[in-house]
């Protein structure tokens, strides 16, 4: 869905407003948020044809065009996961307080959080209106910006198929990474359509969070997206987390296949088979998918984004493993923000897969029986290996010592849960970039010792900042000001505030955004060294990283 922030002139609110797109007319609606500020909506936009039937699994297909008037008054359905949804999700939303061809304000596009398996872009943008932002969502996605309650920035985001977008079988119409694609088509819809809604084509700025975020770091990577953006913000998601990438999934596909009755070893059958499947039951099956080990090293569900299978009919979206792109420079360098919050593995006491007590013994106990649950999937090391096990072991050491694993040790727990999931990876991104790159930024969201996904109750409100005074609506402040005035230069600045300076090869600075606003060097360099030197001793690839700058060497 999409929300596009596009002048500085009101509607009036009850208006109907008719914009004219590239498939046919569109009937919005005119809303008004709680301060009084006015806006266009338009929903339920559709950018490819339904992902149904033959098209199930398939890369999107350009939408067709409509005769007359689309309402596109009402929200569309939300794609189909564990609690709902439909298949036939691909569509935009846009919120705008001007309409107008010649405005030329910058988009931003979100892509929302959910791991690839859950989530939707249903988003109030009503907040971020009344601060000036724009916002696009898809059921996947939505934007943000704020600056001195002026609408600068146009934002869209699409929605995506999250079940259905990451099959992947070898010699058949699913080479993989359909929802990866989906996104690509919303794009290239802004691309073509965003200048009647008042932006600006030339400057689009995707942003997102945890899956959103590695989103945006895959379209970075990806040889598909280059042009359709101008930069990328990646909040605590890179395309190299260990939950964010899987080599393959063919092996899921067949179990899940069996598991739902199809009896079949070709990729071919098993893909018919599973297109004639109840959209319902096959959501039901993959949600019991993977076995309770497999829980700990997946979280949710093993269908990710991955390398593709060549295709006769389609160029691939991921051709190389994302370190293999990044060691060789072979990504779109444009300008680029990625960080972490402070305390990235607090969800992993609230909601680990396998057991949600954290206050009852055997939740520990469960850890310390399987220490290999600590040692990241994409080290490549197979469970039960004596390096699998002196990896266990050597973390083990260095975040509790002699101490157990237990409730009072859950902060070290908590550190651990944030390196293996977030931080390290981020800062071997960064690492990477800085070799190539001289406007990539770091952050790190400290405000209230912040969760995973927490920065964005500042960056979309909700129900956070209680007033313009208050330590909240600062950090939001912060937050929506350096965010749109990236989006708008490609610099992220705060009038007033410390230069958040770029990394380079010998300076890895990072903004520490707190009650106040810091830059500082080296975000956890200790706990990000040990993992180099894990990393550079027991990952599989053949790649090494530099301590210094991160610097890959070698071949995967």
């Amino acid at each position: 869905m999409m929300f596009v922030c596009l002048s500085r002139e009101e509607p009036v609110s009850g208006e109907e407003v008719i914009v004219e797109t590239s498939q046919g007319e569109l009937l919005g609606a005119t809303s008004t948020t709680a301060d009084g500020t006015h806006y266009f909506t338009f929903r339920g936009v559709p950018y490819a044809k339904p992902p149904v039937g033959p098209l199930r699994f398939k890369s999107p297909q350009e939408a067709e065009p409509w005769k007359g008037q689309r309402d596109a008054r009402q929200f569309a359905t939300r794609c189909l996961q564990e609690d709902g949804g439909s298949e036939d999700c691909l569509y935009l939303n846009i919120f705008t307080p001007q309409l107008g061809p010649n405005s030329n304000l910058p988009v931003m596009v979100w892509f929302h959080w959910g791991a690839f398996a859950f989530g939707s872009a249903d988003l109030d943008p009503g907040h971020l209106m009344d601060l000036g932002v724009m916002v696009a969502e898809e059921n996947s996605s939505d934007l943000v910006t704020v600056v001195n309650k002026v609408c600068i920035n146009e934002f869209a985001a699409p929605s995506t198929r999250i079940l259905e977008g990451f099959l992947s079988l070898e010699g058949t119409d699913v080479p993989g990474n359909a929802g990866l694609k989906d996104q690509v088509a919303a794009l290239r819809w802004i691309n073509k359509n965003i200048n009647q809604f008042g932006g600006d084509a030339d400057r689009v700025t995707l942003f997102g969070c945890s899956a959103g975020g590695s989103s945006v770091h895959f379209h970075i990577l990806s040889p598909l997206s280059t042009g359709l953006f101008h930069r990328g913000i990646s909040q605590s998601g890179t395309a190299t987390d260990p939950w964010a990438y899987i080599e393959q999934s063919q092996s899921y596909a067949f179990r899940l296949g069996r598991n739902l009755g199809l009896q079949t070893e070709d990729p071919q059958e098993l893909l018919d088979l599973l297109r004639n499947v109840p959209a319902d039951e096959l959501e039901a099956a993959v949600v019991k998918l993977l076995k309770p080990d497999e829980k700990t090293r997946y979280y949710i569900f093993p269908f990710l984004p991955s390398l593709e299978y060549s295709s006769r009919t389609e160029e691939p979206f991921l051709a190389q493993h994302p370190d293999y792109i990044e060691h060789h420079g072979n990504f779109n360098k444009v300008p680029y923000i990625t960080g972490v919050n402070k305390m990235e593995g607090k969800f992993s006491i609230v909601s680990d897969p396998t057991n949600n007590d954290v206050s009852q013994l055997s939740y520990w106990e469960t850890i310390n029986s399987d220490l290999e649950r600590v040692v990241p999937v994409d080290l490549g090391l197979e469970k039960g290996s004596p390096e699998s096990l002196q990896v266990a072991n050597k973390v083990k050491e260095f975040y509790f010592g002699d101490r157990e694993i237990s409730l009072e040790t859950k902060e070290q727990w908590i550190e651990l849960q944030s390196d293996i999931l977030f931080n390290v990876k981020t800062q071997f991104t960064v690492r990477q970039f800085a070799n190539r790159s001289n406007s990539t930024y770091n952050y790190h969201f400290t405000y209230n010792n912040s969760a995973h996904t927490q920065e964005m109750d500042y960056l979309f409100y909700q129900d956070k900042v209680v007033g313009e005074s208050s330590r909240d609506a600062n950090i939001a402040n912060y937050i929506g000001t350096l965010w749109a005035n990236f989006a708008k230069t490609g610099v992220p600045l705060f009038q007033g505030g410390v230069k958040w300076e770029p990394v380079s090869k010998s300076r890895l600075y990072y903004l520490k955004i707190d009650d106040k606003l810091s830059l500082e060097e080296e975000l956890e360099k200790e706990r990000i060294d040990f993992w180099l030197d894990i990393y550079n001793s027991y990952q599989k690839s053949g790649l090494t990283f530099s301590p210094v700058t991160g610097r890959l060497d070698g071949e995967l």
